[in-house]
């Protein structure tokens, strides 16, 4: 799967420390975000023509579930306009394990 998405939120509150959690209410605007993206990318993404709604559905939840894991407060403001190497990383690899995941159903 091709991973051509990524929704940022900027979100009101951001704070200073390093590896700050994101609250709740962020964490699932985030999530909610990027599993919206990734859905509408990955429905109309050709190779994907084999992969049913539902699969592409839970591939994104995983990713998005994933992602949004990862993410902290401070990571929000550096990721906003592109993908800083680290996250690129991460997100390729949570891509790969969605996938790899989401085919064995």
């Amino acid at each position: 799967m091709r991973n051509r998405f990524i929704a940022f939120f900027v979100l009101a509150s951001c704070a200073t420390a390093q590896a700050t959690p994101l609250s709740p209410s962020d964490k699932a605007a985030l999530m909610k975000g990027t599993n919206d993206s990734c859905l509408e990318n990955q429905v109309k993404d050709a190779t994907n023509k084999a992969m049913t709604v539902g699969q592409l559905q839970t591939y994104c939840d995983c990713y998005a579930r994933a992602f949004s894991d990862f993410m902290q407060v401070e990571d929000l403001d550096k990721n906003k306009d592109t993908l800083t190497p680290e996250t690129t990383k991460k997100a390729g690899e949570f891509s790969q394990t969605c996938a790899a995941n989401t085919l064995r159903k």
